[in-house]
C-alpha cells in the first residue's frame, strides 16, 4: 500500500531588500530614531500576505563588520518594524541578514562570504528554512545587487526607484534583465500581483 504524501507543498514569497525599499536608508542606520517607514510600506506586505505570499526581508548588514552597527542591535531593529507591521496586520515570516564586509575589521568578518549580495546565499537559506518555490518568486530592491541576488537564486526581480534606485537605474550592468522598474514597493506589488494572475509584470518599463 503506498503511504500518501505528507509532505508541504512550496510557496511563493517575495524576497524584499531592507533600506531604501521598506525604510529611508539613511546609510548605516545604527539608532532606532533613524528608523522611518515608507507610507505604503505597511500596506504593500499586508496585501501580498493577503495575496498568499511569504514576505521575507533580505537585508546586507555590513556596518556590523564595519563596526558602525552593535551586531546586537540589527535583530532589535527587525522586532521593532515587526510590531509595527504586526499592530497594522502585516507579517514578514523571515529575516536574514549578512553581516560580512569587505572592509570589516575583524578577520571573521572580512570574507568572500556567500550571503552577501549580490550573493545569493541569504535567498537559498530562506528557501530552504521557509518552503519557498523560488520559480514563482520575486526580489524587490533598490539595487541591482538585491535583483541579482534573487535572480541567481532563480526569482524575479523588479529594482525600486527608492532609495539608491533612481541613481541605479542610470547604471544598469550590461546585459541586466529585469522584469520591472517602479516607483514604490507599493507599485512593485501592484506589478506583481499582475504578473502572477496573467497579466503584465512591467507597468514601469523594465528596459
Amino acid at each position: 500500500m503506498t503511504t500518501p504524501s505528507t509532505s508541504v507543498p512550496l510557496r511563493p514569497a517575495v524576497f524584499l531588500d531592507r533600506d531604501g525599499t521598506i525604510n529611508e536608508d539613511v546609510g548605516y542606520l545604527s539608532e532606532l530614531s533613524h528608523l522611518t517607514l515608507y507610507p505604503w510600506a505597511i500596506d504593500s506586505v499586508r496585501l501580498l500576505k493577503r495575496a498568499g505570499y511569504l514576505v521575507v526581508m533580505i537585508t546586507n548588514q555590513g556596518g556590523i563588520g564595519r563596526q558602525m552597527i552593535r551586531p546586537e542591535f540589527v535583530p532589535r531593529l527587525h522586532a521593532v518594524i515587526d510590531e509595527r507591521l504586526a499592530a497594522a496586520g502585516a507579517v514578514v515570516d523571515g529575516w536574514y541578514f549578512c553581516p560580512h564586509h569587505p572592509e570589516a575589521l575583524t578577520d571573521d568578518l572580512r570574507q568572500a562570504c556567500a550571503c552577501r549580495k549580490p550573493e545569493p546565499g541569504m535567498v537559498l537559506d530562506a528557501a530552504r528554512d521557509l518552503g519557498v518555490d523560488l520559480a514563482r518568486s520575486w526580489m524587490v530592491g533598490d539595487k541591482w545587487s538585491d535583483i541579482q541576488a534573487g535572480q541567481r537564486a532563480g526569482a524575479r526581480g523588479i529594482l525600486l526607484r527608492t532609495g539608491w534606485g533612481v541613481i541605479e537605474e542610470d547604471l544598469r550592468p550590461a546585459g541586466q534583465a529585469v522584469e520591472a522598474i517602479c516607483d514604490t514597493l507599493a507599485g512593485a506589488v501592484a506589478c506583481i500581483l499582475s504578473a502572477d494572475r496573467g497579466g503584465p509584470a512591467a507597468a514601469a518599463p523594465g528596459r
